[in-house]
């Protein structure tokens, strides 16, 4: 009887072919939404089913991404464009294989929210203010920026402060600052608790007409080293926001699970717009606004800084 079960045993095996074998990689994230679809990828076994054996890790600063993947403590990053962009001017040679999320003409996901009974009409209120922004020279600060120059405001004219994203509301409620320059979920998060007004949309008036604010990367070498993970890597992504469409509130628990949220803001914050794909137009919109500004000298290829 025990021969007749372990030949059973065998056969099933053998109809079941070889088990593929799995890459072992620590992706990591920062605070906000973008990153939602690999914490379902993990959660769904998306990565698993592409061959790729996920360890998701927490870097609560986005500019630290770049020393992460340089290190090797990450070989897949998530981050914004900008980061790629002065990095790979230092000569990290960082890539980027897969957008995260973007912003339209509609549907914003971020805005400049001013604290509550502080007017501001026109682009014009905004200076001699102080700007709390996630990172000095974050999409979100550069953005903004070229918000305010292309409206005719000098963007030294206000004040720009570092403020981490979790802690806008705060700031806003104790008068640190006069303008919060959050995103998703955090935005939702400061008008409910009425610590501020939303005064202007920059990110849709920006949008152009698609604009990526966060992406993944990888350092080049890794990429070349281990040629089939950014591909599995991207269509673990694409899978995982067909799911997210598809499944709303099951893909909201992750918000919980990785980024700590109550339940009930995770369950009714706005998402904003998920995507797997950058191109090379939507890398140079921030190449061309890092220019205009001054920030950026252009000397890294774009096709250096996007894969193909």
């Amino acid at each position: 009887m025990r021969a007749i079960f372990a030949a059973a045993i065998a056969l099933a095996l053998l109809a079941a072919g070889p088990v593929a074998a799995q890459t072992k990689i620590t992706v990591s994230y920062g605070p906000g939404y973008p990153w939602m679809p690999a914490f379902v990828a993990k959660d769904q076994g998306i990565f698993a089913k592409h061959g790729l054996d996920v360890t998701l890790q927490f870097i609560a600063i986005g500019s630290n991404q770049p020393a992460a993947l340089i290190a090797g403590t990450s070989q897949i990053a998530g981050l914004n464009p900008t980061i790629v962009l002065f990095a790979d001017e230092g000569g990290a040679d960082l890539q980027i294989v897969a957008g995260a999320n973007g912003q339209a003409k509609t549907g914003s996901s971020g805005g400049a929210i001013a604290r509550t009974g502080l007017a501001i009409k026109s682009p014009a209120d905004y200076r001699g203010k102080k700007i709390g922004v996630p990172g000095l020279q974050s999409v979100i600060h550069i953005a903004f920026m070229k918000w305010l120059k292309d409206r005719g405001v000098d963007p030294g004219s206000v004040t720009f402060i570092e403020v981490p994203i979790n802690q806008m509301n705060d700031a806003l409620k104790d008068a640190r600052i006069d303008i919060a320059l959050p995103a998703a979920p955090f935005t939702d998060q400061i008008l409910a608790a009425k610590s501020g007004t939303l005064v202007a949309d920059y990110q849709a008036d920006l949008a152009d007409p698609f604009t990526i604010y966060s992406a993944w990367a990888m350092t080049r070498s890794y990429k070349a080293a281990h040629p089939d993970v950014a591909p599995a890597f991207k269509q673990s992504l694409r899978e995982a926001i067909d799911f997210i469409a598809k499944n709303d509130k099951e893909a909201r628990k992750t918000l919980v699970t990785y980024l700590h949220l109550p339940e009930p803001v995770a369950m009714k914050v706005g998402l904003g717009t998920f995507t797997a794909d950058m191109t090379a137009a939507q890398m140079q919109w921030w190449v061309d606004a890092c220019k205009e500004l001054g920030l950026y000298k252009g000397n890294v290829p774009i096709k250096d800084m996007v894969a193909e």
